[in-house]
């Protein structure tokens, strides 16, 4: 399987759960891959990558949102509000990596998910 994990309000609401989960994953042989809505930089990549560890996560590929300019959000969803288009790449990267289960806080994301990667299994956490 290849789960996607998001960060904000996900695996910092249950750090010690999500740390079990992906060390778990990973010794079976799923793939484990953290997408984040926080901008790609080369700071914010490496804060992230420390906070993680931090947190005894571990993954196979961490993503954070590229350019928004760089979306081909009509590719999903050709009238989408310019201000969801932050969580667009979400959908690109589950697509891409042929993601079987999500766990994500978001309303937003998770209502994308069910919408257009409905065969994506999707774990909400609600605040």
């Amino acid at each position: 399987m290849n789960i996607q994990i998001d960060i904000d309000g996900t695996i910092d609401r249950a750090p010690q759960f999500f740390r079990w989960l992906t060390n778990n994953l990973r010794e079976s042989g799923h793939k484990v891959f953290i997408v984040t809505s926080r901008t790609s930089s080369p700071m914010n990549d490496a804060e992230t990558e420390k906070e993680l560890k931090g947190y005894g996560i571990t993954y196979d590929k961490l993503v954070l949102t590229p350019n928004l300019k760089d979306l081909d959000s009509k590719r999903f969803l050709p009238d989408m509000n310019p201000g969801a288009q932050l969580y667009i790449h979400k959908l690109f990267t589950a697509e891409e990596n042929h993601i079987d289960i999500l766990f994500d806080d978001c309303g937003i994301t998770t209502e994308l998910f069910r919408k257009h990667l409905p065969e994506v299994l999707v774990f909400r956490l609600l605040p």
